[in-house]
């Protein structure tokens, strides 16, 4: 049949430096990034346990200093989640067996890497008349969060801010354009399933993962950009703690000093009793600040 051109599944290896540059790659984000992701959880408990109190009793932290730390931890655990999300694919299509598991694996690295950086930065779509519409971009992590923090309380961090923001940028013209469709066929399949399988057999393997380097690159600065964040947050958040802590322990001196003002004969007892669980509350507060995983 003249003009028909035969399609198989095959699996076109990678090259050996490639191969090699992967298991480094994945194994460092395995074990560093997945340790660093467990600290930011307990991070956030911390901040969530601090701002729940607070709210509780009215008191209003000044410079929104705890709710742009959960925001950040909250980014940070993001990126650190999608990077461990495409190091478990690699490795998976490394470790395959069966040509349709690599072919599979590289399907959700697409879908990984379009899906990320639509969480990261979301996408600036054109209108009608060839418009762009940034409303979803301005609502993105990236611009609206991370850019306010920085733009509010981090200027010194603007310039390598930009820096990331315009590589994220060269990243989308660059690569999603075979993206967008194979990450849809990937998702939500085709009623002409053939459409499906013809991308799939179709993937090249060298240049799927020479898509996912440069986005993993994105992601190290991203997450060093965090520390860098949190570094001076922490700073900022350990003066305000100092300052809360003094506040809250001022609270408390206050109700303790209010009980004993209020003893009489009669109610002594359920005074003293009032007493000893405010102090249980305080101490176990504290020690609940310095170890939130308890």
């Amino acid at each position: 049949m003249s003009g028909y051109k035969k399609t198989t599944m095959r699996n076109i290896p990678m090259t050996k430096e490639t191969k090699t540059k992967l298991i480094d790659s994945t194994e460092l984000a395995l074990d560093y990034v997945a340790k660093s992701v467990d600290e930011v959880r307990s991070f956030i408990k911390k901040v969530e346990l601090m701002t729940s109190f607070m709210k509780e009793h009215d008191i209003d932290p000044e410079d929104g200093i705890f709710e742009n730390l959960e925001k950040l931890l909250e980014y940070r655990m993001l990126i650190g989640l999608i990077f461990l999300d495409l190091a478990s694919a690699t490795r998976a299509h490394l470790n395959s067996k069966y040509t349709y598991e690599k072919l599979f694996s590289l399907r959700q690295i697409i879908v990984i890497i379009n899906e990320g950086y639509k969480q990261i930065y979301n996408f600036v779509k054109l209108g009608e008349n060839g418009d762009s519409i940034t409303k979803y971009r301005n609502k993105s992590f990236w611009y609206k969060d991370i850019g306010t923090i920085v733009n509010n309380s981090l200027p010194e961090l603007s310039e390598e801010y930009n820096s990331l923001t315009k590589k994220l940028d060269d990243y989308f013209n660059e690569n999603f354009p075979s993206i967008k469709k194979q990450r849809d066929l990937s998702v939500h399949y085709d009623k002409k399933a053939s459409k499906v399988y013809d991308m799939s057999v179709n993937l090249n393997i060298e240049e799927t993962f020479k898509k996912m380097s440069p986005f993993l690159e994105i992601l190290t600065g991203m997450f060093r950009f965090t520390e860098k964040m949190a570094s001076i947050s922490q700073k900022i958040e350990r003066q305000k703690n100092i300052e809360m802590n003094n506040r809250l322990g001022s609270i408390f001196s206050d109700l303790e000093r209010k009980i004993k003002d209020s003893k009489t004969g009669k109610n002594i007892e359920s005074l003293n009793k009032l007493k000893e669980l405010i102090d249980k509350t305080k101490k176990e507060f504290f020690n609940k600040i310095k170890s939130p995983n308890t």
